[in-house]
């Protein structure tokens, strides 16, 4: 297990994080500049925090109350950067060995090709970090921070870089690896869904604090506020006032589309009447229909971007009231026709899928 608790104030920016990671991957998910890779770094030794304690497996990295901070290379934490860090000048089987100056050489020897053989990198020790693809070079990365054996795992965008087919692959490795290392991963990413695919919790990261930490079901599915759901994708925020609380049901009044919307949630025990909310439904969730009906919308296509497999739309909500309103929507083509830009449709906002924040 990892504890974290950091607090570091530099020029126009403060870090305030505690932070609990169990072993596997956790997902850390933020804009730039939130605080991720000083997080990292804290848990690293390559920033010491003004306060704070980290703790690995029960040993103590850094304690500011008891003046104790562990150098880099006591704290057995592998650290693998976002543009790889890999020593130019040596081949890749002297930057995996570099960690390992103190270990027996048959135990080097021994250790080398279980990486290389893991990381689907053998036959390639004698080259040179400039004779490598991307992709190569993540790996050799990623081995270089293993072979030490650390006990903790920081992975600082590693993907970043990659085409999406590699991407894809390595993501699939490192959901493996993660089950051989068995130890805490903490991975920075600005890729949502690569968060959602490869953590099982995920920390949300806004101006030098996590503003939500829990299961990625809960924090994507449950923001608690309107900066979490803007970060996890959930551009559909409206302002609105709760008017009937029944059981599971909620009632919610949107008065600048002058609608009433019907939401199902199991925490409606948390709301009460009269409170101003904000309503959320990612764009995926927003579905058409043929006719009006309970918590459907009549709308007229503003933009449309097309892709592959789905398109995106920009949509006008048409109402009563004289604000204009928009939604965006990501629809599939197996499920609709085209829908040229100034038709007409409808919306439905489907009942379990609409989420409250309190504001």
């Amino acid at each position: 297990m990892l504890k974290i608790e950091a607090k570091k104030e530099l020029p126009g920016f403060s870090l305030d994080v505690r932070l609990t990671a169990e072993s596997g991957i956790l997902a850390i998910l933020g804009p730039s500049g939130s605080g991720k890779t000083m997080t990292l770094q804290s848990v690293a030794g390559l920033m010491k925090p003004d306060e704070g304690y980290v703790e690995v497996n029960g040993r103590v990295l850094f304690d500011s109350k008891n003046k104790i901070n562990l150098p880099v290379q006591k704290r057995k934490v592998g650290f693998v950067f976002q543009h790889y860090a890999l020593f130019p000048h040596l081949n890749v089987w002297d930057n995996i060995a570099y960690g390992l100056k103190d270990t027996p050489k048959d135990e080097i020897r021994a250790k080398i090709k279980q990486l290389l053989e893991n990381m689907n990198i053998d036959g390639l020790e004698g080259r040179f970090p400039r004779q490598l693809s991307a992709g190569q070079q993540q790996r050799v990365a990623i081995a270089r921070a293993l072979a030490p054996e650390p006990d903790v795992l920081l992975l600082d965008e590693p993907f970043s870089a990659l085409d999406p087919v590699l991407k894809e692959r390595l993501e699939l490795e490192l959901m493996d690896l993660q089950n051989v290392f068995g130890g805490s991963i903490l991975f920075v990413t600005h890729d949502l869904n690569e968060g959602y695919k490869l953590g099982s919790n995920v920390a949300v990261y806004h101006s030098g604090a996590i503003i939500q930490h829990d299961t990625k079901e809960n924090v994507f599915s449950h923001p608690v506020n309107r900066d979490v759901a803007k970060m996890t994708g959930m551009r559909n925020l409206i302002e609105g006032v709760i008017t009937g609380i029944d059981g599971k049901n909620i009632t919610v009044d949107v008065p600048s589309w002058g609608e009433s919307l019907r939401v199902v949630s199991d925490r409606a025990a948390n709301y009460f009447l009269n409170q101003e909310i904000i309503l959320g439904i990612r764009p995926e969730y927003i579905s058409l229909t043929d006719k009006p009906g309970e918590n459907t919308l009549a709308a007229a296509v503003s933009h449309k971007m097309e892709g592959i497999a789905s398109s995106n739309y920009r949509l006008r909500i048409k109402s009563d009231t004289s604000e204009k309103r928009y939604l965006e929507a990501v629809i599939s083509k197996s499920s609709a026709g085209p829908l040229p830009e100034d038709s007409d449709c409808y919306l439905h906002l489907h009942p379990e899928l609409l989420v409250i924040m309190a504001e």
